[in-house]
């Protein structure tokens, strides 16, 4: 079997026969793969702990007819922090799952893997923005985040108001088009502000509660999954996550970037 070493995240593992483990690894050169780590699950294997979800390794593998088998991994970032938070693993599963979901196996994408990396580090580091701005990212990337200058039916860049989301077309439509489309999906000017801000890795020029934030981040999960043709089972979850940091016993203030409170906003 040809052999190859590669640096990789685990993004999925399961349970396979009595002690043997499923991984789904996503590679730096190669994509996503699938392959079976052999005995990872007795107490002893040197694979136990690099075949664990989150976990950075390089791994050396050997490829087969259906599966890889990894051979031997040396872990490069465990990501330790995640297992001591619930909410933590659960964004970093929700984030895992799109980039599991969102490609084929064994196309490289070493941008997408740069940006998996970079999501789970900041998710390990609490920043609050690290899943918003990872679902942006993703929809840039692939080249389908919505135009936001203006309606995407009539062209119209003086909106104003709300606009409404049209799932199919993955663009906006001022009130006007939204009804002769009959679609009704309000979008308020506060949500594409931060929608326009996080699309370009930026922090809102203005302060926003989190009632809108929560908004700006269904959206882009609508559109991926709308991308996707694929729900997301994680949704729930990283939303009730999201719902639990949103209590006022858990925030010291109501806005999520207070200390920009006095600006204005950009328009997109």
């Amino acid at each position: 079997m040809p052999v190859y070493v590669t640096d990789a995240i685990v993004i999925h593992a399961r349970r396979y026969g009595e002690a043997d483990r499923l991984v789904t690894l996503f590679t730096i050169d190669k994509g996503k793969i699938s392959a079976i780590a052999k005995s990872a699950r007795k107490p002893k294997s040197r694979l136990r702990g690099a075949s664990e979800p989150f976990v950075v390794a390089r791994f050396e593998m050997a490829e087969g007819k259906s599966l890889d088998i990894v051979r031997s991994a040396e872990i490069i970032d465990p990501n330790l922090k995640l297992r001591e938070s619930w909410k933590d693993l659960q964004l970093a599963g929700h984030v895992a799952e799109i980039a599991n979901k969102i490609t084929v196996e064994r196309f490289p994408d070493p941008d997408l893997y740069g940006l998996l990396i970079g999501a789970i580090k900041s998710i390990c580091e609490g920043e609050k923005n690290a899943v918003i701005q990872f679902k942006a990212d993703i929809l840039n990337h692939m080249g389908v985040f919505p135009d936001l200058t203006g309606c995407a039916s009539c062209g119209s860049g003086k909106v104003k108001g709300n606009v409404h989301l049209e799932i199919r077309g993955s663009g906006f439509l001022c009130d006007k088009c939204a009804d002769e489309k009959h679609i009704y999906h309000p979008v308020s000017m506060e949500v594409l502000y931060i929608l326009d801000s996080i699309r370009d890795g930026k922090i809102p020029a203005k302060s926003y509660d989190r009632e809108a934030w929560d908004k700006a981040e269904d959206i882009l999960t609508i559109l991926i999954q709308g991308f996707m043709q694929s729900n997301l089972k994680t949704a729930t979850a990283a939303r009730h996550v999201r719902s639990i940091e949103s209590r006022p016993e858990n925030k010291p203030d109501r806005d999520i970037n207070s200390g920009h409170a006095n600006a204005e906003p950009e328009v997109p």
